[in-house]
């Protein structure tokens, strides 16, 4: 009897931890934003966004120069809000990281387009505070097939935070190819 109770007990247990398994974590998002930071110092609304842009724009361009934003890419890529959508493709378990600027605006839309590919891959959108507080948002898993998806993420509250959207691929032979865009 406590062989039934205790092989129930740990099925229950890996099948509610299971899903968040599939969805990747927020941590190079959260350490870029944990630097710029530290480098700006406390947000105002009411400054230019452009050092901001101009600070991650540079350390990126440091970062990705010899890899030429190929699939080599060290680190976050940025996404600008507003700006045009990036796109791109993960490939075999590896994971794809974009961040954002402080946000100006209050909410932020957030669109994946998966364009093609087979592989199921798990999305997650968070929020960085200049208090350190990071924030999982939201949670989404594209299935593995060949279907096309589109899913749209809207975060509110979104004014003075950095926002960064985690992608990673769960499949070991196939691919994830996307287009991203936040506005």
């Amino acid at each position: 009897m406590k062989m039934i109770f205790i092989s129930v007990l740990f099925i229950s247990a890996i099948s509610l931890t299971a899903p968040a398994q599939n969805v990747p974590n927020c941590n190079q998002g959260e350490k870029l934003a944990e630097n710029t930071w530290n480098k700006w110092g406390i947000w105002k609304p009411d400054i230019s966004p452009i050092p901001f842009k101009t600070e991650i724009t540079r350390m990126k361009r440091h970062w990705n120069w010899i890899s030429s934003n190929s699939i080599a890419t060290i680190g976050p890529r940025k996404l600008d809000i507003g700006e045009e959508e990036k796109f791109g493709s993960i490939v075999g378990q590896s994971k794809r990281t974009f961040v954002t600027d402080p946000s100006y605006n209050n909410q932020v839309v957030i669109t994946i387009n998966k364009t093609d590919g087979r592989a199921e891959t798990g999305v997650s959108i968070c929020t960085h505070t200049e208090a350190g507080v990071t924030t999982t948002v939201a949670t989404y898993v594209f299935p593995n097939g060949n279907d096309r998806e589109i899913k749209t993420f809207t975060i509110n509250n979104a004014k003075g935070k950095i926002i960064s959207v985690a992608m990673r691929n769960n499949s070991v032979a196939n691919q994830f190819e996307y287009r991203i865009k936040a506005e």
